[in-house]
């Protein structure tokens, strides 16, 4: 039971950093005030790639919790790689959204005009997003290919691959997201502005 424990701590912190970024994305489509440029509209995005995220965390926890179980190893792999392609899936269509809604912002000059209201901009904070995506993504494949190659593969048998491909990207992701924290962008107590967060949400 502990190393079933250890192993679903391993497995699903992605998840909880795809739902961050999902809002942090959310945010930022109301902050420039330009709905029209993201290919999903941002009161949908949350509902939508969380749902999404929830669904891949919870095939992962099942996946995970059968494969602690010597007669269902074999079914347990097979609902955790189905959680890790639907987390895959969810976090490429993301990161296609994110990306045209920044080429669509230079095209039309828009960036130019939301004034910065902390240490970094807008743009700063979906770099950011952009990095942080990529970097979960690469996690993820790296997990469907350890699974997929079972629990006596090279990998799972080969620590040093857990270290590299698991822990540094998702050390790095943490390190960003504190440097780069939100409270830096959208105007706030922390960026020195009195606009609330439920303000900014509610912007149209």
């Amino acid at each position: 039971m502990p190393y079933v424990l250890q192993s679903l701590l391993i497995i699903l912190p992605p998840s909880l950093y795809a739902a961050t970024m999902y809002m942090i994305y959310g945010r930022i489509v109301r902050l420039v005030n330009s709905p029209q440029a993201s290919l999903v509209r941002p009161e949908r995005v949350t509902k939508i790639f969380v749902t999404g995220d929830v669904l891949a965390f919870l095939l992962q926890l099942a996946g995970a919790g059968l494969m602690a179980k010597a007669d269902s190893t074999s079914l347990g792999k097979d609902i955790l790689l189905v959680g890790l392609f639907v987390q895959l899936g969810f976090f490429g269509f993301f990161l296609v959204i994110a990306i045209v809604f920044d080429r669509r912002m230079t095209s039309t000059g828009l960036h130019h005009a939301v004034p910065a209201y902390g240490r970094y901009t807008w743009r700063n904070l979906l770099y950011v997003l952009f990095a942080a995506a990529a970097i979960v993504i690469g996690r993820c494949i790296f997990r469907v290919i350890e699974f997929a190659q079972g629990q006596e593969g090279y990998i799972v048998t080969h620590e040093a691959f857990m270290y590299l491909f698991d822990t540094v990207p998702m050390f790095l992701v943490q390190c960003v997201f504190s440097v780069f924290h939100g409270g830096e962008v959208f105007p706030g107590p922390r960026a020195g502005k009195t606009d609330s967060f439920i303000q900014l949400y509610e912007r149209p």
